[in-house]
């Protein structure tokens, strides 16, 4: 559902099919399911509780009266939503244990969920700098322009680099380098750990 939301509702969003309320509802809907899968966790159920509140207030806001405020709430919903799945996931999935499908599945969210994370912090950057990223409009009263920071977020943390966008100011430069980072030591650390974990189920059995 995250997938769809990033690279199917998004794009539409940004091509102009859509309006931005979809993908407001679209997030909702994800964070409602997250909700549920993470029903154990009270403290996690809450921040998810509070994301979508952040959404449904900015979706309010735009329908009246559109600004940057609800630009805001949109980053700081997705910042809040990536932060809590991410460390819940990495928790699953670098815990002992098995390699089992399941894991590998939450490897590939909690990789979703770090570009995710990035795209809240970029939104916010780009809220408080308008030229901080070449290459992109001003975000005030322009939320579509969240979909080309999804497209963004993502060729940096792929480490692509098209160029078609591209940090200017020194924080944007800074945030951009520790997502390619991130990006380049994710596999070998997700595949070090899954290695170990398996070596370790082996020895047991």
């Amino acid at each position: 559902m995250l997938a769809v939301l990033l690279f199917v509702v998004a794009p539409l969003q940004v091509a102009g099919a859509i309006t931005g309320h979809y993908v407001g509802f679209a997030f909702i809907v994800v964070l409602i399911v997250a909700a549920f899968m993470l029903s154990g966790s009270r403290l996690a159920v809450g921040m998810i509780l509070i994301a979508i509140i952040l959404i449904i207030v900015a979706m309010a806001l735009e329908l009246q009266r559109p600004s940057a405020v609800e630009n805001y709430l949109d980053a700081i919903a997705w910042l809040i939503a990536g932060l809590t799945l991410s460390a819940v996931v990495a928790g699953a999935v670098f815990a002992p244990g098995k390699v089992t499908f399941h894991r590998i599945i939450g490897a590939v969210l909690l990789y979703l969920n770090i570009g995710l994370i990035f795209v809240g912090v970029f939104d916010l950057v780009a809220l408080l700098e308008p030229d901080a990223f070449k290459g992109l409009d001003p975000l005030q009263g322009n939320i579509s322009i969240m979909g080309n920071l999804i497209y963004f977020s993502f060729v940096t943390l792929t480490t692509t680099g098209f160029g078609d966008i591209a940090p200017v100011h020194a924080y944007a430069r800074s945030l951009t380098t520790i997502e390619a980072i991130i990006g380049q030591l994710f596999p070998a650390i997700l595949l070090a750990r899954l290695v170990t974990l398996e070596l370790e189920d082996r020895q047991n059995s």
